[in-house]
């Protein structure tokens, strides 16, 4: 990149970059990173109207599309992501809210009134994605958010602060696999628990692999041993009628269907946009 390229230029160059790094979505990152860093909107890039001559936007630039072009994950570099109507921090402390994900939130809300004013119980909260999403959309709930790892937790910590929540959700370290939860009748169970396989996890894209944390992808058991704990541990966290909502991976229906047959009642195992089966929701039997 040069002095006085216009917006365009800067736009087209870096997208090229990203292209010959195999980075698929490469023109929308470039768009991203080129809007953001010069705090325009992604149209002002195709009315080519700016050409900048400023060194130090020219660097910033270039820096985070090295980074990008290095795989780093595009919301580490800018910082920040958008998760179901929150804007959460992002970083290598806790797994990038997905937008599979978003879609759980939103089967939870299809499946309960929006005067809900249970307890909401997030398993692996993470960077608190799902947890600050439900609260903030039933706000008489009363919401809790666990995980096993310190700087998960210091993470959701700060996006709970981020969206002014800290009054309205609870953070606590707990390990589903070899602790007791002590907290009981609680209405809402919400999980998304690392449930790939080690080899799902070797041949995923380097922006996963290699800086989403591990413990929050990689489950033993083909990846089934923590969707099994967590299934385990319902029937005696959720209160009569209590819900179960869970994300899971590929070819996992059917094993998390047989273990909650004679369990839940009303069970629906739902599809991502992709067509894969990827969501189980269902109440506890009386």
């Amino acid at each position: 990149m040069n002095e006085s390229l216009s917006v365009l230029e800067i736009f087209k160059k870096s997208s090229e970059f990203l292209f010959k790094k195999g980075v698929n979505s490469h023109k929308s990152d470039a768009e991203w990173i080129v809007s953001t860093f010069l705090n325009i909107n992604k149209l002002d890039i195709y009315l080519d109207k700016h050409f900048i001559e400023n060194n130090s936007s020219l660097d910033h630039i270039r820096s985070a599309i090295v980074r990008r072009g290095k795989r780093e994950p595009l919301q580490h570099i800018l910082g920040s992501v958008d998760f179901y109507n929150c804007s959460l921090i992002s970083d290598n402390r806790a797994l990038i809210p997905r937008f599979e994900t978003e879609q759980l939130v939103e089967l939870i809300i299809q499946s309960l009134p929006s005067n809900f004013s249970g307890t909401i119980s997030d398993f692996g909260t993470g960077s608190g994605s799902i947890i600050i999403a439900l609260a903030k959309y039933y706000k008489h709930s009363k919401c809790f958010g666990i995980d096993r790892c310190p700087l998960a937790l210091s993470l959701a910590k700060e996006n709970i602060l981020k969206n002014q929540l800290e009054s309205r959700i609870e953070l606590s370290e707990y390990d589903w696999t070899h602790q007791q939860y002590n907290r009981k009748n609680v209405d809402l169970l919400v999980a998304n628990p690392p449930y790939l396989s080690e080899g799902e996890w070797v041949c995923a894209e380097p922006e996963v692999k290699d800086y989403d944390p591990k413990i929050a992808l990689v489950a033993s058991d083909n990846g089934k041993s923590d969707i099994d704990a967590i299934l385990k541990i319902a029937p005696s966290v959720l209160a009569k009628s209590g819900m179960l909502a869970m994300e899971f991976g590929l070819g996992q229906s059917d094993f998390i269907t047989e273990k909650c047959q004679d369990l839940f009642t009303d069970i629906l195992i739902k599809k991502d946009l992709s067509g894969i089966r990827r969501f189980f929701i269902g109440k506890l039997k009386d």
